[in-house]
């Protein structure tokens, strides 16, 4: 994907809608074909059947249990078809370990965004929960957006982006986030938020020189419908970026986050371990992008 400092600056080729046929997937799939649509995107959906359990007694118990396993995939691929009516895309059956069968479909086809369901929970036997989701985004090249337990799902309207907050700290891995803040207002005519949560109590002056900061990351030809909304507020960054998004009512969180190995000794707000906080929780989808 080509990012520039220009209008119109993102582009979704080709999206990962990666699924495991659950109700969080199924809420998942609403947005990658909101985006699909708004992008002119292929969607390959892609389910990763895990290998058969230990404890199998021979070769023949095995390669049973994997056809039944299949089987029932490839039945509940059929099922799915009916969702995608209208949209380009392509069904991936795999078998291995979930992550890395997901990251060579990434590959090979240039994704420019993996979209996933995540249940949140852990201690449940599911594709995309707890340690699975947590790879994919700590360790995804490309974008990932992720629908988590509490996000809504009411089918008519699960989609629609109306509001979007981008949490900055103006380091250059948060600052990667805006271009994707930008299109993504433009695309669906919403209003943008963008916030900085500072550890520490800051001065009326301090915080007026940070709201300019905050309104000179969008240029004037981004062509928005109604000029960014700058936010300056401090406390727990995580805490402080949720309770904003319920405030706000916003429809999609885009987050820039650091690279896993650039994360230690460090506790900026958009570390790694507060942003993925932020993706279990938050009442809306969030939109990850590594710097």
């Amino acid at each position: 994907m080509k990012v520039q400092t220009t209008s119109k600056t993102v582009t979704f080729n080709h999206i990962l809608y990666a699924t495991d046929f659950s109700k969080p997937s199924e809420a998942a799939l609403s947005f990658a074909r909101s985006i699909a649509h708004k992008y002119g995107s292929k969607i390959l959906a892609a389910h990763v059947l895990s290998p058969p359990p230990f404890g199998i007694a021979t070769p023949i118990a095995m390669q049973t249990v994997t056809a039944q396993a299949l089987r029932e995939a490839q039945h509940r691929v059929e099922i799915a078809e009916r969702r995608f009516k209208g949209t380009p895309h392509e069904f991936i059956l795999r078998r291995g370990d979930v992550w890395e069968e997901l990251s060579a479909i990434s590959r090979e086809n240039d994704v420019d965004l993996i979209v996933l369901g995540t249940h949140g929970r852990a201690g449940v036997s599911k594709l995309l929960i707890g340690s699975v989701a947590e790879r994919i985004f700590r360790q995804s090249r490309c974008p990932v957006l992720t629908v988590g337990p509490n996000v809504s799902a009411e089918p008519e309207s699960v989609a629609d982006i109306h509001t979007i907050l981008c949490p900055i700290d103006f380091t250059e891995a948060s600052l990667a986030s805006v271009p994707y803040a930008i299109s993504l207002a433009q695309e669906n005519q919403a209003r943008l938020y963008l916030l900085h949560v500072s550890r520490e109590v800051i001065l009326e002056a301090e915080e007026a020189a940070l709201k300019d900061r905050l309104r000179a990351l969008v240029p004037p030809e981004s062509g928005l419908w109604c000029e960014p909304k700058a936010l300056v507020d401090w406390g727990e960054p995580g805490e402080k970026v949720m309770e904003e998004a319920e405030e706000l009512g916003v429809d999609l969180i885009v987050l820039g986050i650091r690279p896993v190995s650039t994360m230690a000794g460090t506790r900026t707000h958009l570390g790694t371990a507060t942003a993925y906080n932020i993706v279990s929780h938050a009442i809306c989808p969030v939109l990850s992008i590594r710097g």
